[in-house]
């Protein structure tokens, strides 16, 4: 028997890269899938793909900054499938990072705008997706949080703040409904590869993070879209209130691993001489 046959999914973001492998993917174990985001057009085509391989799925368009929006989803699910019982926090604002340099000289629509998606739109998901979970016996909340909210760094302070926020939020949300049986983690996500990934980070800023990888590579949108799939089945219904790397072990060791690996490399080949 599938993983999650019987189940109902909802996936945000699932226009995108890792949502619509993250929907694919649940649907494979043999939840329902509505998939919700704010790019029509795309939305339609990645649930029209999915279909086609045989998958029951739906989708609803909305804009994760618009309450009405998210409560039309959560309605359109319980109307289609009968309610929720896992939802993937999945959409995120991404192609900030140009912008998001500095904080004095930070624009305060922008701050505003990325807490906005980050970090309010998960929370009014959860809100609308809770009722329904309590009703029907229990649940699954993953939230993509990422591994810059773990650890300080010298840009995109308002993406990193706002997945601190996300973080925050699912310890809260863990604590509270946990005991009716909803559990609530969160993926920190590494660099994942999508298309058009050379635009925003080139090949040489990419070997940057690659050098930091215990894991030779760098990660893939099946990558998340798997351990969204473990912590929404039962093989995880010991885990909540987590916030679970998934980055290859990029931030598991210290800072200097990188630079000092060849050096003890060397001294493993001739002992007690530093190269």
């Amino acid at each position: 028997m599938a993983l999650l046959e019987g189940k109902v999914a909802l996936v945000t973001g699932a226009a995108g890269s890792i949502g619509s492998e993250t929907a694919l993917a649940l649907a494979e174990q043999g939840a329902r899938v509505v998939l919700t985001d704010l790019r029509a057009p795309e939305l339609l085509a990645v649930t029209e793909r999915l279909k086609s391989q045989g998958h029951d799925v739906v989708c609803k368009a909305g804009d994760i900054t618009n309450e009405d929006d998210i409560r039309a989803v959560a309605d359109f699910a319980a109307e289609t499938f009968g309610g929720v019982d896992i939802l993937d926090n999945n959409a995120g604002a991404t192609g900030f990072s140009s912008r998001d340099l500095d904080i004095p000289d930070m624009p305060v629509e922008l701050w505003d705008q990325v807490q906005s998606i980050n970090a309010r739109g998960p929370m009014l998901f959860c809100k609308y997706a809770i009722p329904s979970m309590l009703a029907r016996g229990g649940g699954s909340i993953v939230n993509i949080s990422s591994g810059q909210s773990l650890s300080g760094d010298v840009s995109n302070f308002a993406y990193a703040a706002s997945k601190a926020a996300v973080n925050a939020l699912t310890r809260h949300l863990a604590t509270a409904y946990s005991p009716k049986g909803v559990r609530v983690n969160a993926i920190a996500a590494g660099l994942i590869i999508q298309p058009g990934m050379e635009q925003r980070l080139p090949a040489h800023i990419q070997d940057i993070f690659l050098s930091h990888c215990l894991v030779p590579r760098l990660g893939t949108p099946r990558d998340i879209a798997n351990m969204v799939v473990f912590l929404a089945s039962d093989l995880s219904s010991y885990v909540t209130g987590q916030i679970l790397s998934v980055d290859g072990g990029f931030t598991a060791h210290l800072p200097s691993v990188a630079d000092m690996r060849p050096i003890i490399d060397g001294m493993r080949k001739a002992p007690g001489q530093w190269s």
